[in-house]
């Protein structure tokens, strides 16, 4: 997901790219030729077709020279499941490949590709055996060569590009030398301990689709035979501290873990009664609790009635001046902003107003603040980056660094990041939101996102022609587009 922006750069920079897919593409069309002749792979039976395919791939990658490892980490992404959606969508087995596995073949090799511009990662054999094998076009080699030669006059760019190259390895190999202790954690006496540390690691862990590396038995039994221990709410609960029951919901999900959804569903009703009793301003006074009851609700398919959701949002604007709002934190109002998108609330423009007037004081050129007089975080700039695009204005942002920032704290949080009960909330909850800010930069495929990673990364001429591109606004690479939901923020596949 965080080479996605690397790759349209390189789409849109590189002339002949498209030569190394077309030829990747007559290959592996002609193996499943092969096997397609003896009946070994067939539309009508995708259930063995499918698996046999993989494995046709992956035999033939590994003898180009990737490692097992990471073929198997590759293969494992969700875009490459096979949904009831997809029913009918593929004619045949040369077009199964064409929408599942060329993409994600085309990001590997493409991968390698930029490891071998700023020499990390030893590919010299591997860039060898695609030349011998007539995969690079004389054309794509010297335009390769060329920008290498660019990249190596500019050492500071090279230097970022590498750095933001190693981000994932550098996180694999913190979880992998933590291993352990994280499936301890999951043994935690106290459920507020176990499950907000396992909801927050989880989602790391996701982003990257590290999942199957880990046992997540002990966790997923305790959500099983506890639900009593963990459907409960919290007293101050914020995005770094979410809500206990929400946490076991969100756990439940993700590991499809069968629930008592009556049980569930009773304690959501009751839950949102309670808010409506407890705040005059459930919205402002519990913002982030409305929000996870919201979300949990969605997860549920619980649909609270249009005038349910009114008395829980509907506030006074007393709440919404200047001297109000300065106190709240900038995840917070962003929040409020989403809470508002996604119930379709209307009569709120005053308060929307107002909020993002706040936000435009949050936001500096040392980053952006989660009070108007505290610290950069994390957090703050996911939030504010993300309701930029989500009002469509991110071009506000255009002359703010930002990557510098959230790549130098990805790199300072994983070295004092210890897996334990003593867990520093705030520093996994920033290392969380920087990989959902690389995200954002990845996956909102807008000329201004694709220009601000292009001016970090690359030389200057590498900008140039991408802001002169006609297609900058309008991406065809051929590898996958992952979308980012403007109202939820959950990526699409």
């Amino acid at each position: 997901m965080i080479f996605q922006g690397l790759l349209n750069i390189s789409s849109l920079y590189l002339d002949n790219e498209d030569s190394l897919f077309n030829r990747l593409d007559i290959f592996f069309h002609e193996k499943i030729n092969v096997f397609m002749e003896i009946n070994e792979l067939n539309i009508d039976d995708l259930d063995n077709s499918f698996p046999k395919l993989l494995e046709i791939i992956k035999i033939n990658l590994l003898e180009m020279g990737f490692e097992e490892g990471e073929l198997e980490h590759a293969f494992m992404d969700p875009f490459i499941n096979i949904c009831q959606s997809d029913n009918g969508c593929f004619s045949s087995i040369h077009k199964l490949y064409d929408l599942k596995l060329a993409p994600i073949i085309y990001e590997i090799f493409l991968e390698k590709i930029v490891d071998y511009l700023v020499d990390i990662n030893d590919v010299t054999q591997f860039m060898l055996n695609l030349k011998s094998a007539n995969f690079l076009s004389l054309e794509f080699i010297v335009e390769l060569r060329n920008l290498k030669d660019l990249i190596n006059k500019y050492p500071e760019k090279k230097e970022h590009l590498k750095k933001y190259l190693q981000i994932q390895n550098r996180l694999e190999k913190k979880l992998g030398l933590n291993k352990r202790k994280i499936e301890l954690l999951e043994d935690l006496p106290d459920p507020k301990e176990k499950l907000q540390l396992l909801y927050i690691i989880y989602r790391i862990i996701t982003f990257f689709h590290f999942e199957n590396k880990f046992d997540f038995t002990h966790i997923r039994n305790y959500i099983s035979n506890n639900m009593d221990e963990w459907l409960i709410t919290i007293p101050l609960v914020t995005l770094r501290n979410p809500d206990l029951y929400y946490c076991g919901l969100y756990l439940a999900d993700q590991l499809n873990i069968k629930l008592d959804k009556k049980k569930v569903k009773e304690f959501l009703l009751n839950l949102y009664e309670e808010g409506i009793d407890e705040f005059e301003a459930p919205l402002i006074q519990a913002t982030d609790g409305v929000y996870y009851l919201l979300k949990s609700t969605q997860y549920m398919k619980l649909w609270l009635t249009n005038e349910q959701i009114n008395k829980l949002i509907e506030t006074d604007s007393k709440f919404f001046d200047s001297s109000s709002l300065k106190n709240l934190e900038t995840s917070q109002l962003v929040v409020i902003l989403k809470i508002y998108s996604f119930t379709h609330v209307r009569n709120v423009d005053e308060n929307i107003y107002a909020i993002l007037e706040e936000l435009e004081q949050r936001i500096t050129p040392e980053g952006i603040k989660q009070f108007r007089d505290g610290f950069v975080s994390s957090e703050a700039t996911y939030y504010v980056v993300f309701c930029n695009y989500m009002r469509n204005s991110l071009d506000k942002l255009k002359e703010f660094g930002l990557l510098e920032s959230i790549i130098s704290r990805i790199y300072r949080n994983l070295e004092l990041l210890e897996f334990s009960e003593d867990t520093n909330f705030d520093l996994i909850s920033e290392l969380l939101y920087s990989f959902e800010n690389l995200k954002l930069f990845n996956c909102i495929e807008t000329q201004e996102m694709i220009l601000k990673m292009a001016k970090y990364l690359f030389p200057p001429e590498v900008v140039e022609k991408l802001s002169s591109s006609s297609e900058i606004n309008r991406v065809q690479a051929r590898f996958r587009h992952l979308k980012v939901n403007r109202i939820t923020g959950e990526t699409h596949y």
